[in-house]
């Protein structure tokens, strides 16, 4: 008996993991920026607005890298 995964539940594994990465952003840039005195809420609605860019990336793999990258932009500016 084999395990593989199939197409769209290897998709879906992906997607899961793309989302937990983002969260993972988005607490990591909250945390970095409470020590500089940014409102939790702003941080927040930055990485939002950032990560809406690439809703409809054909290949989700390096958007929580872009975002975080984009969000930290935007919050130094």
């Amino acid at each position: 008996m084999s395990t593989r995964l199939d197409a769209p539940n290897l998709e879906s594994l992906e997607e899961r993991q793309v989302e937990q990465q983002l969260a993972d952003v988005e607490t990591r840039l909250v945390a970095h920026y409470a020590d500089q005195g940014v409102n939790e809420g702003r941080v927040r609605a930055i990485v939002e607005q950032v990560r809406s860019r690439f809703a409809d990336a054909r290949i989700r793999t390096f958007v929580p890298i872009l975002v975080e990258r984009a969000a930290r932009q935007e919050l130094a500016g």
